[in-house]
């Protein structure tokens, strides 16, 4: 009782301070959710470094923070249930072939950014950039951090800008997804060629396929006039019954080896469109906007954890390697991948900045690497330091992409939103 009274008051907190993070993040013309995960990656050193790791651990004591991951993390699946609905490309936008470019382009150029790095780290031999791993799980775990497009982070970028309902911003969230499926099995071929063991892999290759045909089973069910009927009498009810369903499919992914984001996503699909005023979206809507809510916490937390763990030691040359191939892996492979899906440039350019947004996701793919033996403290740095660039990055880019190509009749500048409250 104490403890969820404590995580509580914390939760207060955190919320309160996230509002001024983002509005700082938004005078450097940031992405206002940067603001939110510096917050978490700045907040731990500096109290540790005021007043000592006790009073970290007297503010901030382990259940508490396991209570606000939890917390962030039911807020983090009904907002992404909200922004799964609406990811679906609408007919016309892209054709059914020229759709795989799309994946195409802003997966195997990472892929293969990752193969380049594994190949420089081994090459180079140095013992403070390889882990005690064998170099299979250097080569996969590395294949999937640079493939990787955070769908939080991305989806937090495209509310905060106003860019959720463009071609370019329903197509980056909707391949962002697929492609996180795929890293996480990279991920966990990793992890499993660190242990000896394909278990992992089997099993979450499993979910992604269960996931999926449960997915498209309750999307025929809700897409009945008797179950329209029932969310248009009873709204509340239909919006909690969503909202639970959400929770649940995204903690069932993640126990089951795979990522809570997968289970969020796929319930925001399976929730048939009835148009912009229909009780199906409006319940969606519903579950969104308390997600919205209660999102910062995820982000903040999972700060608090990545500056507890505190990796320490770097090579630079790797770092700039790394952040060049990054950047050219996304930033060009989406582009082209969206050229060749026959996308105008400037959506093409706009997609390919999207795509090269890491966040989160990142860093969790990371987290695992390290304490799976995969990954060094300074490789891990390296890659950490890469992800907060790439997705630092996305702000300005956008905005570049906006003043170069300005779309028609709109102005050549791009006024960053605030923050959604």
């Amino acid at each position: 009782m104490v403890v969820a009274l404590h995580a509580v008051v914390v939760l207060a907190v955190v919320l309160l301070a996230a509002r001024p993070a983002r509005r700082a993040a938004t005078l450097i013309r940031q992405p206002p959710v940067i603001g939110e995960i510096t917050l978490g990656l700045v907040v731990v050193p500096v109290l540790t470094t005021a007043a000592g790791p006790g009073l970290v651990e007297t503010v901030l004591p382990s259940g508490t923070t396991g209570h606000l991951h939890t917390i962030g993390l039911a807020g983090l699946a009904l907002y992404l249930t909200g922004v799964g609905h609406s990811a679906r490309p609408r007919r016309g936008e892209v054709s059914p072939r020229s759709y795989g470019w799309l994946p195409a382009g802003s997966l195997l150029p990472g892929l293969i950014a990752g193969a380049l790095v594994s190949v420089w780290v081994v090459w180079r031999d140095a013992a403070e950039e390889r882990g005690t791993a064998p170099t299979a799980a250097l080569v996969l775990l590395l294949a999937a951090a640079f493939a990787v497009t955070a769908v939080p982070v991305l989806a937090r970028i495209l509310t905060d800008r106003g860019i959720a309902d463009p071609t370019e911003g329903r197509l980056s969230l909707l391949v962002a997804v697929s492609i996180d499926a795929l890293t996480w099995l990279l991920l966990n071929s990793a992890l499993a060629a660190a242990a000896g063991s394909g278990r992992q892999v089997v099993r979450a290759a499993a979910v992604i396929a269960v996931g999926t045909t449960v997915a498209v089973a309750l999307r025929r069910l809700l897409g009945r006039e008797a179950v329209g009927r029932l969310c248009a009498r009873w709204p509340a009810a239909a919006a909690a019954t969503l909202g639970a369903g959400a929770i649940a499919a995204a903690l069932a992914t993640e126990r089951a080896g795979l990522t809570a984001i997968f289970g969020a996503v796929l319930a925001g699909l399976a929730v048939p469109r009835d148009g912009e005023q229909g009780p199906r979206t409006e319940a969606v809507r519903s579950v969104e906007r308390c997600g919205l809510l209660l999102v910062p916490a995820f982000f903040v937390t999972v700060g608090f954890r990545t500056a507890t763990d505190g990796p320490d030691g770097f090579s630079w040359v790797t770092l700039a390697v790394v952040v060049l191939l990054a950047m050219a892996a996304k930033l060009g492979g989406g582009y082209a991948g969206a050229r060749a899906a026959r996308l105008p440039t400037r959506t093409a350019l706009r997609f390919g900045v999207l795509m090269n947004t890491r966040g989160l996701t990142e860093i969790a793919v990371l987290q695992a690497g390290l304490s799976a033996g995969i990954l060094s403290s300074g490789l891990f740095l390296v890659m950490l330091l890469m992800a907060l660039v790439t997705t630092a990055a996305t702000g300005p880019l956008l905005s570049f992409a906006d003043h170069r190509f300005p779309a028609t009749g709109a102005p050549a500048t791009f006024r960053v939103r605030g923050a959604v409250p």
